[in-house]
């Protein structure tokens, strides 16, 4: 294909997208709005996450040593247990300190009754743990346990179960709307398409008469498939962003309220911006793809018959 062609049928393309502007637009619209619900569950999908991260964050483990352990052995437990896999964080907690602030915690008759009782500490060292994946919570807490010098150790491993089903089921949930929004938008684009060639079946008719390819009948429509996605991509970014910037300001208080605090949109911004591209050109190449498929691939159909 020459440089003169390819310029005439890129031409053409834009000239469909205009000539056909009303279908073009119920195109653009259902494409963008599929978009706009994918960007939106996507937002709330890793808002979820954040939030799911900072819990996980809170679900330590504490690993209580043994109180006949020596000051050398409770320090040499830190290397041993940040040793083990699947370790995020280490945090020594000493009995000193955990006293100190168990005492802020009571009112002033019990703190006085308990350090008049007894000058011993009866609190033992710790480590606090951070688990890196949740997924290996049980096996973790395994391998902590067999450690020497350990004496005690508090989990809580249902919350950890749940922590992992929450994100598995959101994941899911995301993929499938995703994937049905896809072949909505796919469909939409192929119908758009159709009606295309349609209005021009006795042109792309003359054009196969007088020898031209099926590549050189199909590049028009794949350019104006093209355009179509790469508009809906934009415009529907562009509504992501505003939506979601709305909604942080309307919610504003009742997160804070919470003491929650919504990831910054522009931080997948760009992300975002070339996903949405991407899935509309895909989607509008892909409909010109299968629409034309169906019509170059049928001898002496209604193209040839016209």
């Amino acid at each position: 294909m020459t440089g003169a062609s390819l310029k005439y049928l890129t031409k053409e393309g834009f000239r469909n997208v205009w000539t056909n502007r009303m279908m073009s637009l119920a195109s653009i619209c259902v494409l963008m709005s599929c978009l706009v619900l994918v960007g939106s569950a996507t937002m709330i999908f890793l808002n979820i996450d954040s939030l799911l991260a900072r819990i996980e964050e809170e679900n330590v483990v504490m690993v209580y040593l043994d109180d006949n352990a020596t000051e050398a052995e409770v320090a040499a437990m830190e290397d041993t247990i940040r040793a083990i896999d699947n370790i995020k964080d280490v945090e020594f907690v000493s009995k000193v300190t955990a006293w100190e602030e168990q005492l802020s915690t009571m009112g002033e008759a019990e703190r006085e009754f308990f350090t008049d009782v007894s000058t011993e500490i009866p609190l033992p060292d710790a480590y606090k743990v951070t688990v890196d994946n949740l997924d290996n919570f049980g096996g973790t807490v395994e391998d902590l346990k067999e450690l020497d010098h350990v004496d005690i150790i508090r989990e809580n491993r249902d919350l950890a179960q749940r922590l992992v089903a929450i994100r598995h089921g959101i994941s899911v949930i995301a993929i499938v709307i995703i994937a049905v929004l896809f072949l909505i938008s796919l469909f939409i684009i192929s119908n758009t398409i159709r009606l295309t060639v349609y209005s021009r079946r006795l042109e792309i008719s003359i054009m196969k008469s007088v020898g031209a390819t099926n590549s050189f009948v199909r590049f028009p429509f794949v350019i104006e498939g093209m355009i179509l996605g790469i508009l809906s991509g934009t415009i529907g970014f562009g509504l992501v962003w505003g939506i979601y910037e709305l909604a942080i300001t309307q919610f504003s208080d009742l997160l804070a309220s919470i003491n929650l605090t919504a990831i910054t949109f522009t931080d997948y911004a760009l992300m975002m911006l070339g996903a949405f591209i991407l899935i509309g050109v895909i989607c509008g190449v892909g409909g010109s793809l299968v629409t034309m498929s169906k019509y170059l691939n049928r001898e002496g159909s209604e193209i040839s018959n016209v």
